[in-house]
């Protein structure tokens, strides 16, 4: 069993807590676990350990980042609101106001209609944000309940493993990337990397343990060959280590630059830590004559730091043997922003540097997005885009460095400097030469914008566009201007349809009139921008227009799959494979499908709004949300007990909500992942085979 695996108790936390916390708050951390453990009595996670261990490991993992008092009180009560029956009120009246408002920024958004797993997830990501606006913190407890999430995510089916592993890939360890927490980050990348590929993550322990064994020798004389000659050259008392190369990083090197295990250049990693920045560039001059550096692999990010405040000179070199070797070398303080990222805000000594401003910029860019993005999942999307971890160091021409993220344009470089000078952009210089407002960046180049008063957005630069803050501004100010442009755009896009689809026949101007009510549009112009805007499909607009009268004429469909494609499923009556189903087309959602028998669709068909009969053949590995009903007397444990049925057979509980019937019943409401009606007819089954349980049904 790892270090990681191993089951932290409340005991193991406090005796981290008193290294650096006063008694008194380290007594009040333990009452948090007390509230923790009796709020959470009689639940079980599906690994079967109690439920109290999950916010017990992670506030250790905060602890080992030195988080203050209330950040690890809120960790231990992180799931208390969501999941017990404790209120935010019961938080602020047992632990004050700055606990209470860190727990509730955690919690899940609850009680609200998600069309999708993917519209939840953006919704929870989205209030993350704004939560993260007023107290970083919740971000910080966030990312350590993923982190011992996917440390025991072994318990979980092997399609949820993938599932989370992807999402955690995708948007959790790029967050902490993003705010220099790199113990997490790399250690997120990891678990990712062992269920994504576990043959592979298997295979490169094997090698790196069989590499450091037969090597030791030679890095022990390497590190003591670097110790000297720095102390000869006079800088005594520098702290050198080595570190072991990690699997992920591993294997992402060699899938990019195509190279064997054998092949990777920088296997043999030191860190050198001397006392300030003229230091970093003396030992970086010495250890340049003891062994010769590799033309082009030297990166200087103490003069142009990373996004999240890294600072260190990294440097690969020809050792001995024939053999290449990294360095990084950085003072004290880079050291500690390094290891503690955004943490260190909270325990920072420096009056010179504030890590609070690590993640300042990023986080006032996210929340202009957020702003101004339409839905959820847009702002998800948009702003996974600024989460990747490559980026482009270019300049203004005053010398002033600019940060964007890889493959972004010369446009996206003036949305950077400011709204009103993207806005306003004519054409612009690279390196004193003309160069398209397209022109992909590289590091190390001046750009000069150009603008004028008359210019303004043309719908094309929403193509052009990289960065989430730049396609926002140009949304909005494109919506601002209502210009020709793209009005034209829609009417093209949408008479191409029409081409297509109705053979060139022309549509009266009863449907005409039809339309554009249904849009609530007072013109054409009005909804060829909504086209435009793509605030209204043109495959919607397509069918109202072809409609006869009150009689629409259209096909049924086939569907096998939908993830990826405008489909949403109604949460009135929850259609999963194996119903006859039917779907109605909207503007907002695009196609929403029904159960046949559905009330809500019997009314759409009564307004005549458009539906299609659907002949529904889901892809296996997909998973859908279905409610059922269960009557149960009232019972301690109860919960617990149809959590693990449920769990036995690979189902998971997405929603639960608890109505009151009397003192000796209840009755629940649990809304569940199935593939299709076979594995819900599997589930009502064990269910029903609890004693306690008087009936299940499908509501």
């Amino acid at each position: 069993m790892s270090l990681f695996e191993k089951r932290i108790l409340i005991s193991d936390l406090c005796e981290v807590l008193d290294a650096y916390m006063p008694k008194e708050q380290v007594e009040s951390v333990y009452q948090a676990y007390i509230v923790a453990a009796t709020a959470h009595d009689g639940q079980y996670r599906r690994s079967g350990e109690a439920y109290v261990f999950h916010p017990i490991n992670v506030a250790m993992i905060l602890a080992e980042l030195k988080l203050d008092y209330y950040c690890i009180a809120a960790a231990l009560l992180h799931d208390c609101i969501e999941d017990t029956t404790l209120t935010h009120q019961d938080i602020v009246n047992g632990f004050g106001e700055d606990v209470a408002h860190i727990v509730q920024g955690v919690s899940k958004l609850t009680g609200l209609e998600f069309h999708s797993n993917i519209d939840q997830q953006a919704q929870n990501f989205r209030k993350l944000f704004l939560a993260m606006s007023t107290d970083m913190r919740v971000m910080m407890i966030k990312l350590a309940d993923r982190l011992h999430n996917m440390r025991t995510l072994k318990s979980m089916s092997r399609e949820k493993q993938l599932r989370i592993a992807k999402e955690t890939s995708e948007i959790h360890a790029p967050i902490a990337r993003r705010l220099g927490l790199n113990s997490i980050r790399v250690e997120l990348d990891n678990l990712c990397f062992e269920i994504t590929s576990p043959y592979r993550y298997k295979v490169l322990i094997h090698q790196i343990k069989k590499q450091c064994g037969n090597r030791k020798k030679i890095i022990k004389h390497i590190q003591g060959e670097i110790e000297n000659r720095l102390k000869q050259e006079g800088l005594s008392g520098v702290k050198i280590t080595g570190r072991q190369k990690q699997p992920c990083s591993i294997y992402k090197k060699m899938k990019i630059k195509q190279l064997k295990f054998s092949q990777v250049l920088d296997m043999y990693a030191f860190r050198v830590i001397v006392d300030d920045v003229a230091q970093c560039y003396q030992a970086l001059g010495i250890i340049h004559n003891l062994y010769k550096p590799l033309p082009g692999k030297f990166k200087d990010y103490v003069a142009l730091p990373k996004s999240n405040g890294y600072q260190s000179l990294h440097t690969v070199l020809f050792g001995p043997n024939k053999i290449f070797i990294e360095v990084q070398i950085r003072s004290e303080d880079m050291h500690f922003v390094s290891e503690y990222g955004i943490a260190a805000h909270w325990h920072y000594k420096s009056d010179t540097s504030n890590p609070a401003e690590l993640a300042s910029n990023w986080l006032g860019s996210l929340l202009e997005i957020q702003q101004n993005s339409g839905t959820s999942v847009e702002f998800l999307e948009e702003t996974k885009t600024d989460l990747f971890p490559s980026e482009v160091f270019v300049f203004t021409p005053k010398g002033e460095i600019i940060q964007l993220p890889y493959k972004s344009t010369v446009l996206d470089f003036a949305y950077a400097i400011h709204t009103n000078v993207g806005n306003r952009t004519l054409k612009a210089k690279v390196d004193q030469v003309n160069a398209s407002i397209s022109a992909e960046l590289k590091s190390g180049q001046t750009i000069e914008i150009i603008t004028d008063k008359k210019a303004k957005p043309h719908p094309t630069w929403l193509q052009i566009a990289v960065t989430a803050k730049a396609k926002t501004s140009i949304k909005v100010k494109l919506k601002e201007e209502s210009t020709s442009e793209l009005i034209q755009l829609g009417e093209y896009l949408l008479n191409n349809a029409l081409e297509y689809q109705g053979g060139g026949e022309s549509i009266s101007e009863e449907s005409w009139q039809a339309c554009l009510k249904d849009f609530k549009c007072d013109s054409k112009e009005d909804l060829y921008m909504k086209i435009g805007l793509s605030e209204a499909m043109v495959s919607v607009v397509l069918n109202k227009l072809q409609c006869d009268g009150n009689h629409c004429v259209i096909k049924n469909i086939s569907i096998t799959k939908t993830q990826g494609k405008a489909i949403s499923f109604a949460h009135c009556c929850y259609p999963i494979p194996g119903d006859k189903v039917a779907g109605v087309l909207t503007i907002s959602k695009g196609l929403v499908m029904h159960r046949f028998d559905c009330g809500n669709l019997i009314h759409a068909k009564q307004k005549n709004e458009q539906w299609l009969e659907i002949d529904w053949q889901a892809d296996e590995a997909e998973e859908f949300e279905v409610l059922i009903r269960v009557q149960v007397e009232n019972r301690r444990g109860m919960l617990a007990s149809i959590a693990n049925v449920i769990a036995q057979i690979s189902v998971n509980i997405e929603h639960l909500e608890v109505e009151e019937k009397d003192h000796s019943m209840k009755a629940l409401n649990l809304v569940i992942s199935v593939a299709n009606t076979g594995k819900l007819d599997e589930a009502l089954y064990a269910i029903k085979s609890l004693e306690f349980v008087h009936s299940v049904v499908r509501a």
